[in-house]
């Protein structure tokens, strides 16, 4: 399982994930690993993430990426476009005889989960970037695009990213608040669900910089900054003020 998460905000767009994958029937007993890559930067102002069967993922985003690469696209709906051929062709043929999702009384093959998570810039006809979108494309729904429209996308263990999000999230943050507010709702999550954890990947949109991944270090001092956020919030019940 994971956590995916995407950001708008007045000067640009965060994306993060964490990095844990999830072996085994989450009802019964699981293993993980940490090292998963799920995080993509796909054009000069764009990013994907994926959630979902992370081999499957590795894979499709391999010929993704090529398929940007060759037809030269950009602007984040032409990203989307472009992912999402590639995605419908291949699951076509590999799975052309499974469920989209789940029959009731019907024992039928489901096809694997994944779930993308498309953010960036579209670019005017000179090639600059102009208007901000989130796109979310899922297996189960047979990757039509989804338009999140109200400033940030959210999937996999999404229910404590949400309430902090309703809570705490602004479109008029700047990208470096929205690193922090990235960040926080990642490790909460991973505080109470054992399904999302690893190594936080995380990257910044803007229009000036284009899309740049921030460094393991960057990410540390981003964490070590909400730590003591926390405690002074915990510190301001305890004492009273």
């Amino acid at each position: 399982m994971t956590l995916l998460v995407a950001l708008r905000g007045a000067d640009g767009i965060v994306v993060a994930t964490d990095s844990r994958g999830t072996f085994g029937d989450p009802r019964g007993v699981t293993a993980q690993n940490d090292a998963q890559k799920k995080l993509y930067i796909a054009s000069k102002y764009s990013a994907i993430l994926t959630a979902g069967s992370g081999e499957l993922g590795a894979f499709v985003m391999q010929e993704v990426l090529n398929n940007i690469q060759a037809t030269k696209a950009e602007g984040v709906t032409k990203i989307m476009d472009a992912t999402r051929a590639v995605v419908r062709t291949k699951y076509s043929d590999w799975f052309a005889k499974f469920a989209v999702q789940p029959i009731q009384g019907l024992a039928a093959p489901v096809r694997p989960d994944l779930n993308l998570v498309i953010a960036g810039y579209d670019n005017d006809v000179s090639g600059q970037p102009t208007e901000q979108r989130i796109f979310q494309l899922i297996s189960q729904a047979d990757f039509a695009p989804m338009l999140h429209n109200y400033g940030f996308a959210l999937a996999g263990v999404a229910q404590y990213a949400l309430y902090l999000l309703n809570r705490l999230y602004e479109s008029d943050c700047k990208v470096e608040i929205l690193t922090a507010l990235a960040a926080y709702v990642i490790t909460e999550t991973a505080s109470q669900d054992g399904k999302v954890g690893g190594r936080i990947q995380m990257a910044i949109i803007t229009p000036v910089d284009g899309c740049k991944e921030l460094k393991p270090e960057e990410i540390d001092e981003i964490l070590e900054h909400n730590k003591r956020r926390s405690k002074t919030l915990k510190d301001s019940f305890l004492r009273g003020e």
